[in-house]
C-alpha cells in the first residue's frame, strides 16, 4: 500500500523519476498545424557541414563577442536584407530619374514664345548650374528613351528569374543580379559618355538582370516563412520598394547638385555593393544550410512548412489555355497595366516637370518629387488593412472592395493629373493634385492587383507573374508616348497637358474595363486538372 500511494502521488505531482531527462527533453505531442509554434519542437542532431569559410568565421566571431545578435532570427535578417535589396533596385533604377535633369543641356522650357502662362517664374532653376550646363544634347525622344529602356530588358527576366532561383538558391541569384547591376551602374558614366545607343544597352542589361529580383525574393519564402507569418515577412521585402522611391529622388537631387551627375551612379552603385558583400555573407538559401540559425528557430520552419506540404496530395495539370482567355484575368491585366502606366510616367517624369516646367532646381526637384511617393506609401498600407476590415465586417463582398478599390485608385487619379496640368505655374496646387494622383493609385494594391488570390487561389503566383510582366510595359511605352508630345526646344505646359490626358484615358479605359469583366469569384478552371490522387482523395479541395 505504502508503494502504490507513494506512485499516486508521484503521478499527482507530475514529477519524472531521478534517472529520467528533465521534461523539457522530451518530445512534444503532435499538435494540428495551426497549433504550432516557435519552441515546440526539441534541438535536433542537424550537423552544419558547411561552417567553413572565411566569412562565416567573421560572422561566427561578431556572434560569439556580441551575444545579443543571436537573439536575432534568421528569417527576420532575412526580411531585413530583402527589404534593403529591394531599396537598392529601386535605387538603380530611379538614379538616372534625377540625374538626367543634370546631364542633358536643353534650352527646354527657357525660350518658350506665345502665351505667357506656358513661362513660369524661376524658382531656382536658371541659376542652378547643375541643369544649364549639361552634357548631352539629346532630343526629347531620346531623353524619354533612356528612361524608359530599362523596362525593355525588366519585362524578360521574370519568369526565367522565378525558375532560375528555385533551381540554383535565390542566394546566388539575387546576390549575382545585384553584384552585377553596380558594375553596370559604376560604368553608366564611361557608358553615356561614348554613345548614346551603348547607355541604351546598358540600362536595358540593367533591367534584365535586375528582373529577377522579386520573383527571386518570393521564392525565398517557400523555404524561409512559417505559414503563420508569410504575410508579415513578404510585406516586410516588398516595403524597400517603395522605401527606394522616396530616398531616391531628394539625395540624388543633392548629389547631382552638390558634385555633379556622375556621383549618383557611384555613390549608389557604392551602397548596393556593400549590400551584395553583407547579403553572401548572412544569408543562405534554407535553414537547413544555415551555419548560424538556432537549433530551435530551424525546427520551427522546417517542420510548420512540411507539415503544410503534406497538405498538397493532389497533382493538378496548370489550366494555361483556360487561364489566358479567361475575363477576369484579362481584367486585372488591364487594371494592372492602367495603375503603372500613370505610376511610371510621373516617377519618371515628375523630376523634369518640376524642374524645366515649374523652374525648381535640382534639389528642391527631388525632394518635391518624393512627397507623393511618401503618402503612396501610407495609402498602401492603411488602404490594405481597411479593406481586411470592411471585407470582415461583411459590409462589402469581395469583388465588390476589389472594385472600389480600383475605381477609386483609377479614376480619382485619372482627374487629378488632368488638374494638375491646367493650373498652370502654381505649383502648390500642381503638387496638391499630383500627390493625390499618386498617393491614390496604391489602391489598386488592394484593388485589381490582389484580385488574383479571389479568382484563382492555386496559381495565383503564376497569375501576377503573367500580371507584372505585362503591366510593366508601360515601364518603357509610358516615357515614349510622352516623348512623342512633347517638343525638346519648345516644351510648354500645354504639351504636357496632352501627355496627362492619355494617362487619365488609360485610367479610365483601366477602370471600365475591371467593372465590367472583373470576378471575386473562384474561377471553374482554378481547380486544375487531376492527374494523380497520391492518396489523401478528395479532403483537399482547395
Amino acid at each position: 500500500m505504502s508503494t502504490m500511494r507513494d506512485e499516486m502521488m508521484e503521478g499527482r505531482r507530475g514529477e519524472p523519476p531521478p534517472h529520467r531527462e528533465p521534461p523539457d527533453r522530451k518530445p512534444p505531442k503532435p499538435e494540428p498545424e495551426e497549433k504550432i509554434r516557435e519552441g515546440s519542437f526539441p534541438e535536433s542532431n542537424v550537423v552544419n557541414s558547411n561552417i567553413g569559410g572565411r566569412l562565416n568565421g567573421v560572422a561566427a566571431q561578431v556572434m560569439k563577442f556580441v551575444p545579443q545578435l543571436k537573439m536575432i532570427k534568421a528569417r527576420h535578417v532575412l526580411a531585413v536584407m530583402g527589404f534593403l535589396g529591394m531599396f537598392n533596385v529601386y535605387t538603380l533604377r530611379t538614379n538616372l530619374n534625377i540625374a538626367i535633369v543634370a546631364m542633358v543641356n536643353q534650352t527646354y522650357g527657357r525660350d518658350v514664345g506665345g502665351n505667357v502662362t506656358d513661362i513660369c517664374p524661376d524658382r531656382g532653376y536658371k541659376s542652378d548650374s547643375s541643369t544649364l550646363e549639361g552634357t548631352f544634347d539629346w532630343s526629347y525622344k531620346q531623353y524619354t528613351l533612356a528612361l524608359g529602356c530599362y523596362f525593355y530588358g525588366y519585362i524578360f527576366s521574370n519568369i526565367p528569374g522565378a525558375w532560375l532561383a528555385r533551381t540554383i538558391g535565390f542566394k546566388k541569384v539575387l546576390g549575382v543580379s545585384m553584384f552585377f547591376s553596380t558594375i553596370i551602374t559604376f560604368l553608366t558614366p564611361l557608358a553615356v559618355n561614348n554613345s548614346f545607343g551603348f547607355f541604351v544597352f546598358m540600362r536595358v542589361v540593367l533591367g534584365f538582370l535586375q528582373g529577377v529580383s522579386f520573383p527571386a525574393m518570393q521564392g525565398a519564402w517557400g523555404v524561409w516563412a512559417p505559414p503563420l507569418e508569410r504575410s508579415f515577412l513578404v510585406s516586410v521585402h516588398v516595403a524597400g520598394a517603395s522605401f527606394g522611391n522616396v530616398v531616391t529622388a531628394p539625395l540624388a537631387g543633392y548629389i547631382a547638385k552638390d558634385y555633379g551627375w556622375e556621383y549618383v551612379f557611384y555613390i549608389t552603385g557604392v551602397i548596393a555593393l556593400l549590400w551584395t558583400i553583407i547579403w553572401f555573407l548572412v544569408i543562405h538559401d534554407s535553414p537547413e544550410e544555415h551555419p548560424r540559425i538556432s537549433e530551435e528557430e530551424r525546427h520551427y520552419i522546417i517542420s510548420t512548412i512540411k507539415m503544410e506540404k503534406k497538405k498538397a496530395t493532389q497533382k493538378r495539370i496548370t489550366p494555361w489555355c483556360e487561364m489566358l482567355k479567361s475575363p477576369p484575368l484579362f481584367a486585372i491585366l488591364c487594371g494592372h497595366f492602367a495603375s503603372n502606366w500613370g505610376n511610371y510616367t510621373l516617377l519618371t517624369l515628375l523630376p523634369t516637370y518640376m524642374t524645366h516646367i515649374l523652374k525648381f532646381d535640382i534639389k528642391s526637384s527631388g525632394l518635391l518629387t518624393a512627397l507623393p511617393f511618401v503618402l503612396q506609401l501610407i495609402v498602401a498600407v492603411g488602404g490594405g488593412k481597411l479593406t481586411d476590415k470592411i471585407l470582415e465586417s461583411g459590409k462589402l463582398s469581395v469583388i465588390q472592395m476589389r472594385k472600389l478599390n480600383t475605381t477609386i485608385g483609377l479614376l480619382v487619379p485619372a482627374i487629378s493629373i488632368v488638374i494638375a496640368g491646367y493650373v498652370g505655374c502654381n505649383w502648390q496646387v500642381a503638387m496638391a493634385f499630383f500627390t493625390i494622383s499618386v498617393a491614390l493609385n496604391a489602391l489598386t494594391i488592394p484593388g485589381c492587383k490582389a484580385n488574383t488570390l479571389d479568382i484563382a487561389p492555386r496559381y495565383a503566383g503564376i497569375l501576377y507573374g503573367i500580371s507584372n510582366t505585362f503591366a510593366n510595359i508601360p515601364g518603357f511605352l509610358a516615357p515614349q508616348v510622352v516623348g512623342i508630345f512633347l517638343d525638346y526646344k519648345d516644351g510648354s505646359i500645354s504639351q504636357w497637358q496632352l501627355s496627362f490626358w492619355v494617362v487619365a484615358i488609360v485610367y479610365m479605359v483601366g477602370a471600365i474595363v475591371y467593372l465590367l469583366f472583373g470576378s471575386g469569384e473562384e474561377q471553374s478552371w482554378a481547380k486544375g486538372r487531376i492527374v494523380e490522387n497520391s492518396g489523401g482523395g478528395d479532403s483537399i479541395s482547395k
